[in-house]
């Protein structure tokens, strides 16, 4: 059984950030799942503009207020606690929190797992892991 507090992984490999958000790896690659699992905030006022060429991934809102654009799809969602987004086709997306509020928190899964370390890229992705 894997057991993981969140205070335990701040300040370790593990407690990513990028331009305008942070990540906290709960579980990775290394742990065996076959998936991973983030706690993510996107901070106010950021706009991330991501593609995930390599993962799928799923997140769930718990908290906080933003949006998320379908760039292809052209189609703009509100995202807050309670309602879960998945770019199940590598879907190009951005991610909206408006400044002056609160970050938007979200759960997030990817598979293949991550391995922990990763930052988006250029194109907003993160980078394909050889196995």
């Amino acid at each position: 059984m894997i057991i993981q507090d969140r205070n335990d992984l701040r300040g370790t490999a593990r407690d990513a950030a990028g331009d305008g958000w942070t990540s906290l790896r709960l579980l990775v690659k290394s742990d065996g799942m076959g998936f991973s699992m983030t706690e993510t905030q996107v901070l106010p006022g950021a706009v991330l503009r991501l593609q995930y060429k390599h993962h799928i991934e799923a997140c769930y809102c718990i908290g906080g207020v933003g949006t998320v654009h379908a760039v292809d799809a052209g189609t703009e969602h509100i995202i807050r606690a309670g309602i879960l987004y998945a770019p199940n086709m590598h879907d190009r997306h951005e991610i909206h929190v408006p400044a002056g509020g609160g970050p938007l928190h979200l759960i997030c899964v990817f598979s293949p797992a991550l391995e922990g370390d990763e930052v988006h890229g250029p194109d907003g992705s993160y980078a394909a892991r050889k196995d």
